[in-house]
């Protein structure tokens, strides 16, 4: 693969797709129908200033109702070129195209972006179709070849939208405040902005939603505790099926299953898994189970607090809250990431247990080593480019790199929770002689509907991943496979789909994993 080629060349045609901040801004719209009354309330809604010019003769009722209200500066006459001076943005809904022309020459002299309904070739800027819901908002554009598909592919988008999540922006934005107030130095902006992540990627949203001023301030009060993610702090936090949030109290004999849930989707649970968290009384939870998994279950749902540079602690709480639970006579499930026995402390969880007394039960899940190259469109192994497949994980014990072993051009080596070492790594890689241009992917979310995958090599990978981020969990594939089922060597480096989507799934929206 050329390394040149990583970089991404613009295609063109595209539309810059900007939020512009309108409050106090001069708008001008010309016109008195309804897509005249459209353009006054988009620019109302965004707090600019108003000003009609249009004669009253045929005027829309919704907008005599405006100027009754004085929303808006209303001229009862003809566009005159003096209504340009001091303009921000124009609106043109006019039906007379020589009239139209004139105002978009004079608007372009005096360089104020125009907009004029149904003439494209008139226009600096397009309006797309949009939805709010409190900060919220969302916006599809087609570039003006299809408006009316846009509306379809918005109403599309919104049908998937899960319940209050407006009411959840607003909540995390005022924790944020909250947070930014009580730790606003500098040295704390990448420690807020990681702690707000972690919340806002793994909490379901309708739980977000839900938060209540308690609430806030319990977690406000969590990440004050939490410093540096080293205290000693071992509040839980227990996510009940009403969606309350309640202090855990929890002080015989149960019965103790470590189920594997898979790469992500729902539907790769098996049915050994989908009945274990069914019908648990108390499951605990790894923090990466997806929100569809744990849509899924009926009862208690506890999930680890696992942040960078607590993972042991958080590990060893969890191992606790089994143990008291058990002690209840609690039927509970430990729901791991993949399979429990591979990279995911299944046994180790097997000697905690047995050594208080309880022999856990386990169920095998699909492993993302397997799934996640499946999904992004990798083989392992294929006949002529790779006959053997490695899998290593990428954070060992007390933090340790893994072996690597030396490079071998027909072997596919797997690295699972590597991404955020990902340059210790490469550069390991370098050492044991594995070339620049051997061919690395990244498959994020395996098996989800937001999965993406990204396409370098050795010598350009890191640089792919400090361009675009990432977003855990994701899987390290490095080998000659990741090119085997490429259409060309250049292919485009980020996808952000599945290449072989599983036959049989249903909808996502279905089954909650979005």
């Amino acid at each position: 693969m050329n390394p040149t080629l990583d970089i991404p060349k613009p295609r063109g045609g595209a539309s810059l797709i900007v939020a512009w901040r309108c409050e106090k801004r001069q708008v001008l719209v010309i016109g008195n129908g309804s897509v005249a009354a459209s353009r006054v309330y988009s620019s109302l809604d965004a707090d600019a200033e108003v000003t009609l010019v249009s004669p009253k003769v045929g005027m829309c009722h919704e907008l005599s109702v405006r100027i009754e209200r004085s929303e808006i500066t209303w001229f009862d006459r003809e566009f005159e070129e003096s209504d340009l001076v001091d303009k921000d943005m124009v609106l043109v809904a006019l039906e007379d195209r020589p009239r139209c022309e004139e105002i978009a020459r004079l608007s372009k002299r005096y360089k104020i972006p125009i907009n004029v309904a149904d003439m494209n070739d008139l226009c600096d800027f397009w309006f797309m179709s949009t939805y709010r819901d409190q900060s919220l908002q969302l916006a599809v554009s087609t570039n003006a070849e299809a408006p009316k598909l846009a509306n379809r592919l918005r109403r599309h988008l919104v049908s998937s939208l899960p319940h209050g999540v407006g009411d959840a922006i607003k909540k995390v934005g005022l924790l944020r405040r909250k947070i930014g107030d009580s730790d606003p130095s500098r040295l704390s902006r990448l420690r807020r902005m990681h702690w707000l992540a972690q919340l806002c990627e793994y909490w379901p949203l309708e739980r977000l939603s839900q938060l209540t001023e308690e609430e806030i301030e319990e977690l406000l009060e969590s990440y004050t505790a939490d410093e540096g993610y080293k205290s000693g702090n071992n509040d839980e936090f227990e996510l009940l099926n009403d969606g309350s949030l309640v202090a855990s109290k929890l002080s015989n004999k149960g019965r103790i299953k470590l189920v594997g849930a898979g790469p992500g989707n729902p539907e790769l649970l098996t049915r050994a898994a989908y009945e274990a968290i069914t019908t648990a009384d108390v499951v605990l939870a790894d923090k990466l189970v997806p929100e569809g998994i744990i849509k899924l279950i009926p009862n208690k749902v506890q999930i680890a607090r696992k942040f960078p540079g607590n993972a042991d602690q958080a590990q060893e709480e969890m191992n606790m809250a089994g143990v008291e639970l058990l002690k209840q006579g609690k039927n509970i499930v430990r729901l791991k990431c993949g399979d429990p026995f591979l990279f995911g402390r299944g046994g180790e969880e097997v000697l905690f247990f047995r050594k208080h007394g309880f022999e856990a039960e386990v169920i095998p899940g699909i492993s993302s080593c397997m799934a996640a190259p499946l999904f992004g469109g990798i083989p392992v192994t294929h006949r002529g480019v790779a006959n053997q497949f490695m899998v290593a994980t990428g954070t060992g014990k007390n933090c340790t790199l893994p072996d690597i072993p030396p490079y071998s051009s027909i072997r596919t080596t797997v690295f699972l929770m590597a991404i955020h070492r990902l340059p210790m790594i490469v550069e390991d890689l370098k050492k044991h002689d594995y070339p620049t241009d051997c061919p690395v992917a990244i498959v994020e979310r395996a098996s989800c509907p937001d999965q993406r995958v990204l396409r370098g090599t050795i010598g350009t990978i890191c640089e792919i991943v400090e361009r675009v981020g990432t977003t855990p969990p994701g899987t390290l594939i490095v080998g000659q496979a990741v090119n085997a089922l490429a259409k060309s060597q250049d292919e485009v480096i980020t996808e952000y789909k599945s290449t072989y989507p599983l036959l049989g799934l249903h909808d996502p929206e279905s089954i909650g994993c979005n």
